[in-house]
């Protein structure tokens, strides 16, 4: 089903997609006509990595008062929302997927406190805070509330169970499913039986079963988690409800599309030969070194009674030959490993190192410090399948062109030039930062007027109903 997103008027493309597989802020308040009775409608903004900031109030996109905010929310008032709040939500903001995931369980629950309290509210959320929000959604049920949902730059993870978390998850179900028939019926005989131990066997097999339903439990919710939250999407969010907006050279999407779509080749058969050959010689050494150490009694006590017996006949000599072990040996644990080497031995190597250098480059990337290891990268919200979507693809959205780089330049000279401290100038990392930040594409999407009017347009066909509304 193909979902028209509302006229874009002068952004210059626009196109429909399919889509793929610690916020604690309190409502701030934005001032608003004493004799506006409208419905209040709640923005509630989520940042990306490195933009964290402990103040609702600044400059920042995502905080009150910010041009984005003031734009957004005077483009809606011209749209007949007028009664609008902003609700800046505050996360880590490192690039850690634990993080993400810990700030998406606490938006879920930020979400439910608006829906509980009747408020109907969007989301914007811009890079990795898109990742947040999707896998906020993915814990909470279907809302009439909740109303369009955009996000800028995200690139959207598609995760799996890492092995050792998913043999845990299984072996929690697996105990959890045997375990708990077999205490409930043990409950059953037992009680049944007319025993007069009914509290002891209550609280014993009672607490057991209980605990195996628990294991059980979240066993299986661990195994389940992508089909359950593929289900509440598909519930929740509303062919067109979501607007992806992104730009062909966001350096960041490219960046992290790049990094999980390559296979590179670190470590070459023949470099994997080498190496092992190499570790065949210290294995050589080591092998004969500890081949001796173990059997020095056998060998070196002979010799030594008969030194200090004053014994330097044929017979000490005798004793000696065993150190025509020492070559035997060494080219016996040489030749095991070299020939390994060549049967195979050298593609597995070189198939560990890569595989293990690409997942620490990828790792950080992605942050993958949590449970799930990362399985792609796309510029769509995962779960999914048949969510259409509206996207903006655009070589040069306004605010994001080449001179970008020339005005950060610009800023950071004149900063420079006007202050002799070490605060504001090349020294403080902070408007280093800041001036270098500016001038990425990934960053300018919330500079462009033409894209705020986008944004504001899909917030007022979606308010909070769940379905498109009017454009008022």
């Amino acid at each position: 089903m193909t979902v028209e997103a509302a006229p874009l008027e002068t952004v210059p493309s626009l196109s429909n997609g399919t889509g793929h597989p610690n916020a604690d802020g309190a409502i701030a308040t934005q001032p608003n006509p004493a004799s506006d009775t409208s419905p209040r409608h709640v923005i509630v903004t989520v940042h990306g990595t490195n933009s964290q900031h402990p103040d609702d109030n600044g400059e920042r996109w995502w905080q009150t008062g910010s041009p984005f905010a003031t734009q957004i929310a005077a483009a809606l008032t011209r749209c007949g929302l007028t009664n609008i709040e902003v609700l800046p939500v505050h996360w880590s903001g490192q690039n850690s997927d634990f993080d993400r995931l810990r700030a998406a369980a606490e938006l879920a629950k930020t979400l439910r406190k608006l829906e509980k309290s009747g408020t109907s509210y969007s989301i914007i959320a811009h890079s990795h805070g898109g990742n947040v929000t999707a896998e906020a959604l993915a814990l909470l049920p279907p809302s009439a509330l909740r109303g369009g949902v955009v996000t800028f730059g995200t690139p959207f993870f598609t995760r799996k169970l890492k092995t050792v978390p998913w043999l845990i998850a299984l072996f929690q179900a697996a105990m959890g499913i045997i375990i708990a028939p077999i205490m409930l019926w043990y409950l059953i005989t037992i009680l049944g039986g007319g025993g007069t131990k009914w509290f002891e066997t209550i609280v014993f097999f009672g607490g057991l079963l209980l605990l195996s339903i628990w294991s059980a439990q979240r066993g299986l919710r661990t195994l389940l988690w992508r089909r359950r939250a593929r289900y509440r999407c598909a519930r929740g969010i509303k062919p067109g409800q979501w607007l992806v907006i992104h730009s062909p050279r966001d350096e960041a999407m490219r960046l992290l599309e790049t990094a999980a779509a390559i296979s590179p080749q670190y470590v070459t058969v023949a470099a994997a030969r080498r190496s092992l050959t190499a570790f065949a010689r210290l294995a050589g050494v080591v092998g004969t070194l500890a081949f001796f150490t173990a059997t020095a009694s056998y060998f070196f006590t002979p010799v030594f009674e008969k030194v200090k017996a004053g014994n330097f006949g044929l017979g000490a000599a005798a004793d000696l030959t065993f150190l025509l072990l020492v070559p035997i040996v060494y080219l016996a644990i040489y030749g095991a490993v070299w020939l390994i080497a060549r049967l195979g031995g050298a593609w597995a190597w070189a198939k560990t190192l890569t595989a293990a250098i690409h997942g620490g480059v990828v790792g950080a990337a992605y942050g993958g410090d949590a449970a799930f290891a990362l399985k792609g990268v796309s510029q769509f919200p995962p779960y999914v399948k048949e969510l259409n979507e509206a996207r903006i693809e655009a070589i040069n959205l306004g605010g994001i062109d080449d001179d970008a780089i020339f005005v950060a330049a610009r800023k950071l000279y004149a900063s420079v030039l006007a202050t002799d401290a070490v605060e504001g100038g090349l020294a403080d990392p902070d408007t280093m930062w800041k001036h270098l930040s500016d001038a990425l594409y990934h960053n300018a999407y919330m500079r462009d007027e033409r894209v705020i009017k986008t944004v504001c347009d899909h917030i007022s066909r979606f308010q909070g109903t769940g379905n498109p509304g009017r454009v008022r």
